[in-house]
């Protein structure tokens, strides 16, 4: 092997954020805003501390990040009825808009990831992928029990 896995992964992974950054951009939403996205679809009414954690971010880079998305119409917070401390995060109706459109971008990049693979390939590459985050989330436990 000429370059080593992890280059190979890295190389991916910056191919495919310019072919989703190229494509956000047209539509006015900024790179850092899809995972979050993501994760207060998945759970609506979802804390800011969980969102960092979550993303392993600072809370005040969720601050700033939710607040640009606030003004962009795409999320909504609103003060928990039980501990006025907290604030809870929805997608607005645009933000459920941009959030298909982005799970859609995201499936036509994964069909250009994998053009010309055969079923039994695409299966073997995802056993690979799996076995490969089980050894690092294994690894990343050791290193926290040590």
């Amino acid at each position: 092997m000429n370059e080593s896995i992890l280059k190979k992964f890295f190389m991916i992974q910056r191919l495919q954020f310019k072919i989703l950054h190229k494509e956000l951009e047209k539509h006015g939403i900024h790179p850092g805003q899809p995972p979050m996205l993501m994760i207060v679809a998945k759970h609506e009414g979802v804390t800011q501390k969980r969102i960092a954690e979550e993303l392993n971010v600072k809370p005040a880079t969720v601050a700033i990040m939710l607040r640009r998305m606030e003004r962009a119409g795409l999320i909504r917070r609103e003060q928990d009825e039980n501990d006025k401390r907290l604030q809870r995060v929805y997608l607005t109706e645009k933000g459920k808009l941009y959030c298909d459109f982005l799970k859609e971008h995201l499936k036509s990049v994964e069909t250009v990831i994998v053009k010309g693979f055969t079923d039994a390939e695409k299966n073997q590459l995802e056993s690979f992928l799996r076995r490969i985050i089980a050894n690092l989330e294994n690894r990343l436990r050791g290193e926290a029990n040590d």
